[in-house]
């Protein structure tokens, strides 16, 4: 998804656009997957209060600074750091009383902050403002983890990312008015670019997501998403030719082990 972004900013995108018709098309895909088979429903009122709240304001902020990140710090950077949000869950949970400390948790907590200020260290030239809008959106998607969890248990992935996705185009459609930045005034190419992030990497990512994670566990499941850092690490170095020192290459090795030893923990 990074690397669609880079390249639709590329054909003149703002933000605030790009994420409006991002999180629209998402939402109306996956409303008619889930009336095709079978699966519309409207959750209680506390429920569906908490899911216009995670995607009007949480996920609204999450993608905003990650998204803002790219515009600062190279795709691989801003994804390294955003791949922090596992071990920064698993402090929550510590912090909140959910979870009892453990080897594998302290081992995931000390790995991801060693690996986070390898990546970002400021020796190397990496734009602080860019890291501090990545830190930002993996401590958001924290806050958006943790609510979700222990407020919305029993409900439905799909049904649950529905609502979240409507009420986060419906903020940025406002925010992008407000703002003056919802143009939509796009060429050819700029418009294949952000529908590949809304179609691929929202829609369908989300959705094969939750089917895999009946498949195969939660904990396997996040150890897997963590192909997803991979690959937009890789696909930088080779598109964009976004290469990272040895020290940050460590650093991103600590950070997937990091998310690993969360997800066993």
């Amino acid at each position: 998804m990074p690397i669609f972004a880079r390249f639709a900013y590329g054909s003149g995108v703002g933000v605030q656009e790009l994420l409006f018709i991002r999180f629209v098309l998402a939402f109306f895909l996956m409303g008619i997957f889930l009336r095709l088979t079978g699966r519309v429903s409207i959750p209680s009122r506390n429920h569906l209060l908490v899911l216009l709240v995670l995607g009007g304001v949480v996920y609204f902020l999450q993608s905003t600074l990650y998204f803002t990140a790219l515009l600062h710090i190279p795709v691989s950077v801003a994804a390294l750091v955003l791949g922090t949000y596992p071990a920064f869950a698993t402090a929550g949970s510590l912090a909140l009383g959910w979870e009892k400390i453990s080897v594998s948790i302290a081992l995931s907590l000390l790995l991801a902050l060693v690996g986070l200020a390898l990546v970002a260290n400021p020796i190397l030239n990496v734009a602080v403002v860019g890291i501090s809008f990545a830190l930002g959106a993996a401590i958001t998607y924290t806050a958006y983890i943790l609510v979700s969890a222990r407020v919305l248990n029993g409900l439905s992935g799909e049904i649950g990312s529905f609502y979240i996705m409507g009420a986060a185009s419906l903020s940025f459609g406002i925010s992008g008015l407000l703002s003056g930045e919802l143009h939509l005034a796009w060429n050819f190419e700029a418009w294949i670019w952000v529908l590949m992030i809304s179609l691929i990497c929202t829609f369908l990512a989300i959705t094969i997501f939750f089917q895999g994670l009946k498949i195969v566990g939660p904990s396997r499941a996040s150890i897997l998403s963590t192909a997803d850092l991979i690959t937009s690490v890789l696909a930088a170095s080779v598109i964009f030719n976004e290469l990272l020192s040895i020290t940050q290459l460590i650093g991103g090795l600590l950070i997937l082990l990091a998310t690993i030893f969360a997800a066993l923990s």
